[in-house]
């Protein structure tokens, strides 16, 4: 028996070396694999942010300005700032959907996670390009509720309110085919690709509140019209529904360009004299290939008037909104700068 183990022993060895040896690229490439990164997640969160806000420090600079300017108005120089305040989102809820949005589960071949592959091949014509691809899975979006006011201000604290936007219950279905592709264009910058659809989309409301009415101001003539105990009032869409499937498809390009002295009119010969500038940063957004939104519809809603937010309280129905489908396609080609002054 001694002998047979001893014998096994040599025999082994030889395998065991073998299997501590670095195995070579060219071994490697003989092993058949799938890479790849799969993403599933149950997430359930609530959103909440007290101010943002947007600030201008300087105003606005009129061509009557001793110093120049860009706009043919008269000159304010103080500078303020406007954005959202009390900014809530309740029971927000993002996981692998189930379900085509009407109670009818998937099969399990239909449930797909979210993906990250990398991969090289063609883009926009050219060759060789290596992209990021972003699948969005069968993902489904839902919340309960979001809410925030919309405000001005001479500093951010703001406080000059403009009015309220709020939504009700939503929810978003994305087929399993949707992606993103990234990747570099010519050099430096970042191109988009988006092949992404949205099978279903329901809102139960959206509304624009003002939340203290007339502010106790009557509205009078010869008969008294609105009287100063008028409180808020809501006007909106309910029970939006959009028939999909939507189709977001097409190319974006992304570049930040810092023109020279005399580049062009954004570089010194024409606008930058105004701006006191001999040059500029411009970010430029292009669409290299056509870019379109396709809504296959109908799209459906109730325009509403009413006491509440929700758009039910002492409601009252202006009429309601059909439209069969929408098309929406910028064409290749088309670009958009934007620049500080």
């Amino acid at each position: 028996m001694k002998r047979v183990l001893t014998f096994l022993a040599i025999m082994l060895l030889p395998l065991s070396v073998m299997a501590m040896t670095p195995v070579s690229d060219s071994t490697l490439s003989d092993v058949t694999g799938q890479a790849g990164v799969n993403i599933n997640a149950d997430l359930t969160m609530n959103i909440a942010i007290g101010t943002m806000a947007w600030g201008d420090a300087d105003g606005i600079h009129g061509f009557n300005d001793p110093n120049g300017g860009m706009s043919p108005w008269t000159t304010v120089a103080a500078g303020g700032y406007v954005g959202v305040t009390g900014f809530n989102i309740t029971n927000l809820r993002i996981k692998a959907r189930e379900t085509d949005g009407h109670g009818v589960y998937f099969s399990s071949a239909m449930i797909k996670p979210i993906t990250i592959d990398v991969a090289t091949g063609t883009k926009n014509g050219v060759a060789n390009v290596t992209f990021v691809r972003f699948g969005l899975g069968s993902l489904q979006v839902s919340m309960d509720a979001m809410s925030f006011g919309v405000q001005m201000g001479a500093t951010t604290a703001l406080g000059q309110v403009l009015g309220t936007v709020n939504m009700g219950a939503m929810s978003l279905y994305f087929s399993p085919k949707s992606y993103i592709d990234i990747y570099a264009h010519a050099g430096c910058g970042v191109n988009f690709d988006f092949n992404v659809i949205v099978d279903e989309f329901n809102l139960t409301y959206v509304s624009w509140g003002d939340t203290d009415g007339l502010a106790g101001v009557a509205h009078t003539g010869t008969v008294t019209w609105i009287d100063a105990t008028g409180t808020a009032g809501y006007v909106g869409l309910q029970n939006l529904t959009v028939g999909g499937p939507i189709t977001i498809a097409g190319s974006v390009a992304i570049d930040v360009v810092s023109v020279a002295t005399n580049g062009g009119v954004y570089g010194g010969s024409g606008l930058a004299p105004f701006l006191h500038q001999t040059a500029t940063t411009v970010v430029h957004i292009s669409f290299p290939a056509n870019f379109s939104i396709n809504v296959t519809g109908p799209i459906r809603a109730n325009v509403n008037l009413a006491a509440d937010r929700t758009l039910t309280t002492t409601a009252h129905t202006l009429g309601d909104i059909y439209i069969s489908g929408l098309n929406i396609t910028v064409a290749q080609g088309s670009w958009v700068d934007i620049w500080a002054h």
